[in-house]
């Protein structure tokens, strides 16, 4: 591997992001590689880092989250197909950790060097495209609540923390909404607290969420949070520790391709931890549209 792009948010995570890359920089350089590093200094500097040809061979996310979607977003507008790795750096790593990406850094790089990649899904909603999530309800309104510096600070605790003050605040049997959906042709009406159309197995630090996600099989999976009690909800948050939630006779759970929502009031969907669109929304996958590199065989 003659030449990588790193492209980095120097604010992610609480172990101190520049700390982090020269010890990623170090194994390359030791072999001669040239390193291409490019700093993040407001939204959209990795979708244009990404989207840009410089002639590498590989190109590194260092950041959370949103750093990959920006990422992942201009590679896929640009019809990129130089292979991806994804250091999990974040607050939250969701898709990273649901891939099994190593935080060592040698490991990290030993893994690049052997080249293995995989072609994995994406899915776009509306015009914006996701790798991991996308979603819609009031537990996706917790990250916009929660200050960046508690998030640095405290990392996903700070979620956690911020979802049992709004259990204590706000009335959550009020919180629900009417909701429509087409999935694949199957058309789903109920009052919902949350809809999530995910690609991987892992929201929120619920690893087993979504427990036969796939993420190159062609299909994103729908998942739907009726509106419950708060003991109901208790309860079933208990059971997606276990990966039996998927029978709660709350939670809904499909595959699909493509995904209507539609609701009865006017709603952000949150896009891979970010505000995105409103209301209604087509959502699809675009199957195998990212090149990633994985220690997965």
């Amino acid at each position: 591997m003659e030449k990588i792009k790193i492209i980095a948010n120097p604010s992610s995570g609480r172990e101190g992001a520049i700390e982090i890359i020269k010890k990623l920089i170090a194994p390359f350089a030791s072999k001669g590689t040239s390193v291409l590093l490019n700093f993040t200094q407001k939204a959209g500097d990795a979708r244009a880092f990404a989207a840009t040809d410089d002639g590498e061979d590989c190109i590194i996310s260092v950041g959370g989250d949103g750093t990959v979607n920006e990422v992942v977003s201009g590679m896929y507008e640009a019809k990129r197909t130089t292979p991806l790795a994804i250091y999990p750096a974040g607050t939250v790593n969701d898709f990273a950790e649901s891939m099994g990406m190593p935080k060592d850094p040698y490991d990290f790089y030993t893994m690049i060097a052997e080249g293995e990649t995989c072609a994995v899904d994406i899915g776009l909603c509306g015009d914006s495209a996701f790798i991991n999530v996308c979603a819609v309800g009031v537990f996706s309104e917790i990250g916009y609540k929660v200050p960046d510096e508690a998030k640095s600070a405290v990392g996903r605790l700070a979620y956690y923390a911020e979802g049992f003050r709004m259990f204590r605040e706000k009335d959550f049997l009020k919180s629900g909404f009417d909701v429509h959906i087409d999935c694949d042709g199957e058309n789903i009406d109920t009052k919902a607290m949350m809809v999530m159309v995910s690609n991987s197995n892992s929201v929120g630090g619920f690893s087993k969420i979504s427990p036969e996600a796939d993420v190159t099989d062609g299909l994103l999976e729908l998942a739907v949070i009726e509106e419950m009690t708060i003991s109901k909800l208790l309860e079933l948050f208990r059971t997606i520790g276990l990966g039996k939630h998927i029978d709660h006779d709350h939670f809904i759970y499909r595959h699909g391709k493509k995904i209507t929502v539609e609701a009865d009031k006017s709603m952000h969907v949150d896009i891979d931890g970010e505000k995105g669109p409103r209301l209604p929304q087509t959502i699809e996958v675009v199957p195998g549209a990212i090149q990633l590199i994985t220690n997965r065989r």
